[in-house]
């Protein structure tokens, strides 16, 4: 059931542009057992937590000290579906940058490079165990990544980016 309703999420992008416009989406993964704490700043106090069952996405908004504000819409998959907004902070939101990945949308080959510019040079994913990243800043239209393993570090185009990191998206 689980792969349902990624595959439908991913189709549901694909068709509908859902992150294009320069907006940001990406999973948010938890490995912890426990909810994921929501904070009303960087390493603030906890306002929301997240189901680590309900497969998360949200959008990303900007960055400080390794800590994403994030908008208060979740769109949520799994076994019950659904949607909400996050309630209790008049400052915004925040998850840290550990628990938020996504994948590369299409052919990886020449997307990750050494600065935010076509003109800059190919970072090789050579040697990368999985084409997953973390966002660790934005720039315009690129988004600084780290891979999930550590090994491959750069910078890319954010419409480039696949918020599903179980598939490759179209």
């Amino acid at each position: 059931m689980k792969k349902f309703f990624l595959l439908a999420f991913v189709l549901f992008t694909a068709l509908t542009g859902y992150g294009q416009n320069n907006n940001v989406y990406a999973y948010i993964i938890d490995n912890s057992g426990t909810p994921t704490n929501v904070r009303n700043s960087p390493n603030g106090k906890v306002v929301a937590q997240l189901d680590p069952d309900e497969n998360c996405v949200v959008e990303l908004l900007s960055v400080k000290n390794n800590w994403w504000r994030i908008g208060p819409e979740v769109i949520t998959e799994g076994d019950n579906p659904r949607d909400f907004s996050l309630k209790g902070s008049k400052t915004g939101y925040w998850i840290h940058y550990s628990l938020i990945y996504f994948g590369i949308a299409g052919d990886p080959t020449s997307c990750v490079r050494t600065s935010p510019s076509y003109k800059a040079s190919v970072v090789s994913l050579e040697g990368c165990s999985e084409l997953i990243f973390h966002p660790l800043a934005i720039s315009g239209k690129w988004i600084k990544v780290v891979s999930d393993d550590k090994r491959v570090k750069g910078w890319m185009p954010t419409d480039r980016i696949c918020s599903n990191p179980l598939t490759t998206c179209p």
